[in-house]
């Protein structure tokens, strides 16, 4: 009977350990499947080279690509980290920005997150000055030199940037090597078709001679051969002087025909500055740092194929 009862006991026992071992093993595998499920989580700093990492990394298997800045927030020179930025970024294995100063809201990143790769998209871009930003109360002060950040505005440059992109991805995760390289060749192609479309619609315009009305149409408009007369900083609580409208419209009279062209997330509020000109016409471009939505679509190619629309309808008369 003792024999009988401790052989069941013992069977009992052992199939009771076999059942913790599976569940120990079931834990494991699921917890490996779950890595390799997401085996790379990658942030972007805003949404141009958000929109880029989502062309390079499309259909590679295990990447996850998080936007850091919501889409709609547009240039990032108030945007502070939230509490949900701060642990996309702990968890992150590689962090994409642009790069050229434009994200000085993440502050000393080596220090918070010694081990998080920094992917810089800028390196190699040569870089403009910027426009120096005039609030009501500083007309006086003195001006530090500023670079302009916004090269993604630039086809050329937007290239250079998802090249550098290809490069680092490959190296952070050189399994799928192939799959980034023909993710951005294909990208690249898609962008020089468009690059030739934008220099095809520039110059049929009546005049290239322009004024501009915020740092972001600065590479965009001098890729484009543009006659860049005046750069003058409107939006983002910025204001003209007296003295820059005075000199603006002096510019304007001087060039006679004269293209007033502002970033189309803020107003058109200077057309007084072409009043002296004898041809004018003001263009609203869309430079793709912001949108109403964040998915799949290509942010940056609507954004330029719109810009396109917009420079064959500038005519002469």
């Amino acid at each position: 009977m003792t024999y009988g009862y401790n052989k069941r006991l013992g069977i009992v026992a052992g199939i009771m350990l076999l059942l913790v071992f599976a569940a120990v093993l079931i834990t494991v595998l699921s917890g490996i499947s779950h890595q390799d499920e997401k085996r790379v989580q990658i942030v972007a700093s805003f949404l141009p080279v958000y929109n880029a990492a989502i062309q390079v990394t499309d259909g590679v298997e295990g990447v996850e690509v998080k936007n850091l800045v919501p889409p709609q927030n547009g240039c990032l020179h108030d945007y502070q980290l939230t509490p949900e930025n701060v642990i996309a970024l702990s968890k992150a294995d590689a962090l994409i920005i642009n790069g050229a100063g434009a994200e000085s809201f993440l502050g000393d990143l080596h220090s918070q997150y010694a081990d998080l790769k920094v992917i810089d998209t800028s390196e190699g871009i040569a870089l403009l000055e910027g426009i120096h930003h005039h609030h009501h109360e500083d007309e006086e002060e003195e001006h530090e030199e500023i670079i302009n950040e916004h090269i993604w505005t630039s086809p050329s440059n937007y290239i250079k940037q998802i090249e550098n992109l290809r490069d680092q991805l490959i190296r952070l995760d050189p399994v799928h090597a192939h799959q980034y390289r023909a993710n951005a060749e294909n990208y690249i192609a898609e962008i020089e078709t468009v690059k030739a479309e934008l220099a095809e619609a520039a110059s049929s315009l009546p005049t290239k001679n322009c004024i501009i009305f915020h740092d972001s149409l600065a590479y965009f408009a001098r890729e484009l051969g543009f006659n860049i007369l005046a750069s003058l900083s409107t939006g983002e609580e910025s204001v003209l002087s007296a003295s820059e409208l005075a000199e603006a419209v002096k510019t304007a009279a001087l060039a006679d025909k004269i293209l007033l062209i502002y970033d189309d997330q803020y107003h058109t509020e200077y057309a007084s500055v072409a009043q002296e000109a004898s041809f004018s016409r003001t263009l609203r471009l869309n430079m793709a740092v912001a949108s109403s939505t964040q998915g799949t679509d290509d942010v940056w190619l609507d954004a330029m194929r719109a810009n396109i629309q917009i420079l064959k309808d500038t005519d002469g008369d």
